[in-house]
């Protein structure tokens, strides 16, 4: 009888264990290998850029870095704990699709500064989705099949392998530590170019802690009473929501804004001008917070805020915020208000259950009930205007141009066009109609603008581009409505000499004078006002206003002046050139 041999048959039995193990893990490493392929981002032009420049040691820096973290990848796939496996999967997933999704919308990686945005824009979530939602099907895609990878990956055998990986079961921190140093190194740049499954999560860590433990110096905590009684018994600053400022069209009897071309006489027009930001919350801090462009940064820890100047100055002060029903932020405050700020704010009024195409006009009511009362009042209204999605804004029974986007369920440069125009028809030029036919304004200055403008290519963002940013994007409205015949005068001579040439910035000192505040100091600590001489030089800020990793501001030029009407709105029969001066 033939001997049995445990030993050959052990050594059998192995290999066969091994072999099929051996090409599960060839086949999930090249898997994994193809889940990094599918969500890099600018690798190739990062390479190529450091070749051409002639940097051997960054490009081999730069490999390190991506060998390392691919390595760290690799060992949170091969986590024997499922729960630890599940974990990174989820989390580097997310981080993986995050990119993408962004990436799809903006056409650009995501930094430091579009996390500062979007952390800022948070409660505009549901509404961006909507705007954004086709593109978010390859970032589904991607999240699910990176986690399903991740998560399938077979785990070692071996127990002293198990246990090896099990001690390492925390490397995946490395990369984003690494990454996030290197963010830091770089004033919030180095970023592009890594991988995605580490990348967004060390950007997001490094810039949300930077903006928790930001020290901010305080405002001055008194401002003194101003030297000068008040110009003007009531002061309305409108700042409505993504309109720009071309298309706004004078022409009597147009389709466009024919309401506010029928009452063209109630109107002091200063043309298109410059926005300070071409972001809703950075616009309107920098315009309530009385920033100096000449020295962003510091005015901006040192001003006094547009409330304390409104008490110095014997005004009631009132704020809406007409995008109230969207915020779910727990205090509802938006564009860096605080509760600090409100205690400067005697009403401070946000709607609830309110339709969004109604938003703007009980704001209305408020501003007319408001201007009934007994004593002077500044009032800061945030409208809702154009804000996407445009066909939201409006009732479906006003649409106007067509084919809208809902209409034809994809997002083009024409559709996108007809669905802006029909909004800014119904919320803006049919809100002034309203506002000057039922409106007291005979001791009232009311000055209007936007808080940034709109960019209708497609592949881009709309607004808050950080770099490379569109001068669209800072393209605003600047008007101002009064019945007072001296202020009537002095700001038709400003609009003569300024026209397409302002900018948000000199509308702080401009309200700030016409509650009494000297204009010599005004201009020292805050620039010109609408009253002096706009300059020749106009650009908009993009990305981090508070210094959080540099004291250097983003510029973005804008010629207010120039024609920057789309090939398909001229088609519609928009015409800068037809728009007449005051």
């Amino acid at each position: 009888m033939p001997r049995f041999d445990r030993n050959l048959y052990a050594t059998a039995a192995n290999r066969r264990n091994v072999e099929p193990n051996s090409v599960r893990w060839s086949v999930a490493l090249c898997v994994l290998a193809v889940a990094v392929a599918a969500t890099t981002l600018g690798f190739s032009s990062r390479v190529t850029l450091l070749i051409e420049q002639g940097r051997p040691l960054h490009l081999a820096v730069y490999l390190a870095i991506w060998g390392f973290s691919a390595t760290c990848l690799f060992a949170a796939a091969i986590q024997p704990n499922r729960l630890i496996r599940w974990f990174w999967a989820i989390s580097l997933s997310v981080s993986a699709a995050a990119s993408q999704f962004y990436y799809a919308v903006s056409g650009s990686e995501l930094g430091p500064f579009d996390v500062v945005s979007l952390f800022q824009a948070s409660h505009e979530a549901g509404r961006a989705f909507d705007q954004y939602a086709p593109a978010a099907i390859w970032p589904a895609a991607i999240f699910l099949f990176s986690t399903a990878v991740i998560a399938a990956f077979p785990a070692p055998r071996k127990q002293a392998w198990r246990r090896v990986a099990t001690l390492f079961c925390w490397t995946p921190i490395l990369p984003i530590g690494l990454i996030g140093g290197i963010v830091v190194l770089k004033e919030g740049g180095g970023s592009q170019g890594m991988p995605q499954h580490f990348a967004p999560l060390a950007v997001s860590a490094v810039t949300l802690s930077k903006i928790y433990a930001r020290h901010e110096e305080a405002h001055v905590a008194s401002v003194d009473a101003p030297a000068n009684a008040p110009a003007v018994r009531n002061i309305v600053l409108l700042v409505d929501e993504s309109i720009r400022g071309d298309y706004i069209d004078w022409r009597p009897g147009n389709p466009f804004t024919p309401e506010m071309a029928a009452r063209r006489d109630r109107f002091i027009d200063f043309g298109p001008a410059s926005s300070a930001g071409n972001c809703s919350h950075y616009s309107n801090a920098l315009i309530r917070f009385t920033a100096d462009p000449s020295d962003l940064i510091g005015s901006l820890r040192r001003n006094a805020n547009i409330w304390q100047y409104a008490k110095a100055a014997g005004y009631r002060t009132v704020f809406i915020d007409a995008q109230a029903p969207v915020n779910k932020n727990a205090s509802r405050l938006q564009n860096f208000m605080s509760v600090t700020e409100t205690r400067d704010i005697d009403r401070l009024v946000m709607f609830d259950d309110v339709p969004v195409p109604q938003l703007d006009f009980e704001l209305l009511k408020v501003v007319q009930e408001e201007l009934a009362g007994p004593v002077p009042v500044f009032i800061y209204a945030n409208k809702n205007g154009a804000h996407f999605p445009y066909d939201h804004g409006y009732p479906a029974d006003e649409a106007r141009f067509h084919p809208t986007e809902t209409e034809a369920g994809a997002a083009t440069t024409q559709t996108l066009i007809n669905s802006y125009r029909n909004n800014m028809r119904w919320s803006v030029d049919r809100f002034f109609g309203e506002f000057l036919d039922n409106t007291d304004l005979a001791h009232t200055l009311v000055l209007y603008t936007s808080d940034h403008g709109q960019n209708f290519q497609t592949g881009r963002l709309s607004h808050c581009t950080v770099e490379g940013a569109d001068p669209r994007e800072g393209l605003v409205p600047m008007m101002v409505v009064t019945q007072v015949p001296a202020l009537r005068k002095m700001f038709d001579v400003a609009a003569g000499a300024n026209l397409a040439r302002t900018s948000h910035f000199q509308i702080a000192p401009t309200v700030l004078e016409l509650m009494g505040f000297e204009p010599a100091t005004l201009k020292e600590n805050h620039g010109p006002s609408l009253f002096d001489d706009a300059g020749s030089t106009n650009a908009f800020t993009s990305g981090d206003i508070f210094g959080l990793f540099s004291d250097e501001v983003r510029w973005n030029a804008v010629d207010p002046g120039a024609d920057y009407l789309e090939a398909y709105a001229r088609t519609l029969g928009m015409s800068l050139a037809r728009s007449p001066v005051n």
